[in-house]
């Protein structure tokens, strides 16, 4: 005799919140493009010593932490900061479970505050940071400083001058056509907020990280038209709400960018619009323990 039908119907399935499609939408369409690109320049060559404790800043959606699970010994940590808890979910979900609260431990932390740890605590510290979305790098860069053991290697990885680049020169032409003075101040503080790598160098400096070297690198991001660039989820959730802000406010903006949008298509209109990419990462060694320094301190392991 047939069994009769289960009455009882199968559970919706889990509708994603605005946070998970957002660190979804990273992963899969924007941390690709720029962001990948930034880690493996991060972690290329870095050096690994038993029994380290390991900072990540911006952690790489768990890549970067997995690869140096593997470099570390088993009695290494590694402390992984995200600022977006969409972001810090999927790196950890990225992770092998077995090693969260062992030997990784996530922490959600604003990039705007101090790092919630003691001085000297850190034998490696590693920053994902875009530094021109910094209100203060030159302190951010005096913080990993602090947190460093002495011996400790700090690297940083980020854009730099030159990034956006052809975005900006048509954005600037549209400006001066349209007369909008107090929008090209804007535009031109916002393009001087992409560091020099000497600027860097000179902030890590005098953080008391010497010597401060660099290693550069410059890709493009290459698109069919205009629109396909407005609507790339590298710019529409990159440095696009930022570029509207500097275009003012209500009709303002819609008329500022659909003449950029029609400036685009009609300077590159037969060939593809390119935008440049360039990046640095700056390496700084903090110096050896001298006898006014204090100890050295544990650092914490953060099981949230």
């Amino acid at each position: 005799m047939s069994q009769p039908p289960d009455p009882t119907p199968p559970a919706p399935a889990r509708k994603m919140t605005d946070e998970e499609r957002r660190g979804r939408l990273y992963e899969e369409q924007v941390f690709p493009l720029i962001g990948r690109r930034l880690v493996e320049l991060l972690v290329e060559d870095v050096p690994v010593k038993p029994h380290s404790q390991v900072l990540q800043i911006r952690c790489g959606l768990g890549g970067t932490t997995t690869d140096l699970l593997r470099r570390l010994d088993h009695a290494s940590r590694i402390i992984d900061l995200e600022s977006a808890q969409g972001l810090l979910d999927r790196a950890r979900a990225n992770v092998a479970a077995e090693q969260i609260g062992r030997r990784v431990f996530f922490r959600l932390q604003s990039l705007s505050t101090r790092l919630p740890f003691g001085n000297h605590a850190f034998d490696l510290v590693l920053a994902n940071v875009g530094l021109a979305d910094l209100a203060r790098p030159d302190e951010f860069l005096a913080d990993l400083a602090r947190v460093a053991r002495p011996e400790a290697e700090v690297r940083v990885a980020s854009p730099v001058r030159g990034t956006w680049v052809e975005l900006l020169d048509v954005y600037r032409d549209v400006l001066v056509r349209l007369g909008r003075e107090d929008a090209l101040a804007s535009l031109r503080g916002y393009a001087a907020s992409f560091p020099e790598a000497d600027a860097v160098i000179h902030q890590m400096e005098q953080a008391g990280l010497k010597p401060v070297t660099v290693r550069r690198d410059h890709w493009d991001l290459v698109f069919r038209s205009a629109r396909e660039f407005f609507y790339a989820p590298v710019v529409e959730f990159g440095p696009l709400a930022r570029w509207k802000q500097i275009a003012g406010r209500g009709p303002e903006v819609q008329d500022t960018f659909l003449a950029v949008k029609q400036a685009i298509d009609t300077y590159f209109s037969s060939r593809p619009f390119s935008v440049s990419i360039e990046a640095g990462l700056f390496i700084g060694k903090k110096p050896a323990e001298s006898s006014d320094q204090p100890p050295s301190e544990p650092a914490p392991q953060d099981p949230g």
